[in-house]
């Protein structure tokens, strides 16, 4: 199938998918908000599908990367209407990417990448997890936990993608509290969701590293 039309049958299926999840996204943030009712998280899982079919990583890997735009478009729509991951969002995503990984396994990919995975996501959750002891107030223990599974996500393919998957969001976040603090949207004390910050680096980092490598 030629790449424009593998990235817009992603596209369709994924926005389809998180459109048709709309009840239940409602029930799950307990509103309905403009969040939803705007179609943000229908938008971002149509990107998403669509930028998982332009990557071009291949037929399970486009599958895995597609599927999981589905649960980041949720997810991040969840924390931006109530600021909150909720675990019923990642946990489900999470265990996707994983079955998707050991299927790629199961049919000749190396073992030691889904092991590299799996380190990786250990080592997010537990690197954000620490950073949510130490700064009370700041990062939540559902970012650990979506950080967990971007890591499980980008450790499969390699620790470049991880390291630019955690400093995009970072820089990300970081500009974007900067650019309300000038703009007085916003105080010190302003709680603003760092989930979208923490998938948007994970995509700038699976478009930006082949790049990178040359």
């Amino acid at each position: 199938m030629p790449l424009p039309l593998t990235a817009l049958v992603c596209g369709l299926v994924a926005g389809g998918i998180t459109w048709a999840a709309t009840p239940a996204l409602d029930r799950l943030i307990g509103e309905t908000t403009t969040w939803t009712t705007r179609g943000t998280h229908v938008l971002l899982g149509a990107l998403g599908g669509l930028a998982a079919g332009l990557l071009d990583r291949g037929p399970g890997e486009t599958i895995a990367l597609a599927g999981t735009a589905v649960g980041l478009a949720l997810a991040v729509t969840a924390d931006l209407a109530v600021h909150r991951l909720p675990d019923r969002l990642t946990v489900p995503t999470a265990t996707w990417i994983l079955l998707c990984w050991l299927t790629l396994c199961l049919t000749g990919a190396p073992w030691p990448q889904l092991g590299r995975a799996v380190l990786a996501g250990l080592v997010l959750g537990a690197a954000f997890l620490l950073l949510c002891l130490l700064t009370p107030g700041g990062l939540g223990l559902g970012d650990a936990k979506l950080a967990a599974v971007l890591g499980l996500l980008l450790g499969w393919f390699g620790w470049l993608e991880v390291l630019a998957g955690v400093l995009g969001a970072f820089l990300l976040g970081g500009l974007f509290a900067v650019v309300l603090l000038l703009t007085r949207r916003a105080g010190r004390r302003t709680a603003v969701a760092f989930g979208p910050w923490l998938a948007a680096g994970a995509a700038c980092s699976l478009a930006g590293a082949p790049l990178l490598l040359g």
